[in-house]
């Protein structure tokens, strides 16, 4: 069905378009139809690992997945098996090179995020691999535009700046904030050093730089209807981490009786969301 579908074509304007090429790498359609193609794979693990008397856990994300377990003998020689298996009668192999066995006290990264437990106690964190590419990219943004306002370069780090965290606040990431905070600081400091080689160090300070109740944050200005106002970038060390609260799996929006749930949910994610201060501070 799933192969009639994608064969299926597509109209727009009363045309019939054929779609016998495939999906592009990346497209939206991509996670579902790995889904679609990994189901069953987790019952047939479960009830494989129930006849081994070793209880297993499946945590899959479109084609990236987990299996855990109590016993790595279990999971070297009975359920990795059995995956590439499953995965050989639908045209897939198993990446030897993104799979691998590892205790939990030794962690593992998923979904860019790492997973470990510290003396028994289960901490998540970003995943180092995963900070660094940050870190370099926004390094690589900073020296590619070594001669743009400042203002201009502000606009292109803070939407990654607000992302990134995003993605991270709800994990253990005060620190890795913390210190991506630092990196850019420094970073964008050399940058602004660079672009006035005859000025001294206090001038350029001056310039880019300000003091918010000890903490230095580098900004430029900007006027707004005859207002010179401050734009800055945005600090990702202050970003408060919220630990996400699942919601009910029995809440339907549609549902008279969830009205009042989802509407104490909704209010309290908006007031989670109020710290992202906008990047303008008029004078």
């Amino acid at each position: 069905m799933l192969n009639q579908w994608l064969k299926s074509g597509f109209m727009d304007k009363g045309l019939l378009y054929r779609t016998d090429e495939g999906t592009p790498q990346g497209g939206i359609i991509s996670p579902t139809l790995m889904l679609l193609t990994l189901a069953g794979l987790e019952q047939i693990i479960k009830s494989t690992a129930r006849k081994k008397g070793c209880r297993v856990n499946f945590i899959g994300y479109a084609d990236d997945f987990i299996v855990t377990g109590a016993s790595k003998e279990v999971l070297m020689y009975e359920i990795k098996p059995l995956i590439a298996r499953f995965l050989e009668e639908r045209g897939l192999t198993l990446s030897e090179e993104k799979t691998h066995v590892s205790h939990i006290n030794n962690g593992f990264d998923f979904l860019g995020f790492n997973l470990r437990k510290y003396n028994g106690k289960l901490l998540i964190k970003p995943s180092k691999s995963n900070v660094l590419l940050f870190l370099s990219n926004m390094s690589e943004l900073i020296k590619k535009h070594e001669t743009i306002p400042v203002n201009n370069l502000i606009k292109m780090m803070n939407p990654k700046l607000r992302g990134w965290a995003n993605y991270y606040r709800h994990c253990v990431a005060k620190q890795v904030f913390g210190y991506v905070g630092h990196k850019l600081f420094y970073a964008l400091w050399y940058w602004a050093v660079r672009r006035h080689p005859t000025k001294s160090k206090t001038w350029v300070a001056l310039k880019y730089v300000i003091n918010r109740k000890g903490q230095w944050q580098f900004h430029g200005w900007q006027k707004i209807m005859d207002m010179d106002c401050q734009f800055n970038l945005f600090q990702i060390a202050k970003v408060p981490i919220e630990r996400h609260v699942k919601i009910r799996s029995a809440a339907i929006p549609f549902d008279p009786q969830y009205q009042e749930y989802l509407a104490r949910r909704k209010s309290k994610r908006q007031a989670r969301n109020s710290w992202n201060d906008p990047a303008l501070t008029a004078l």
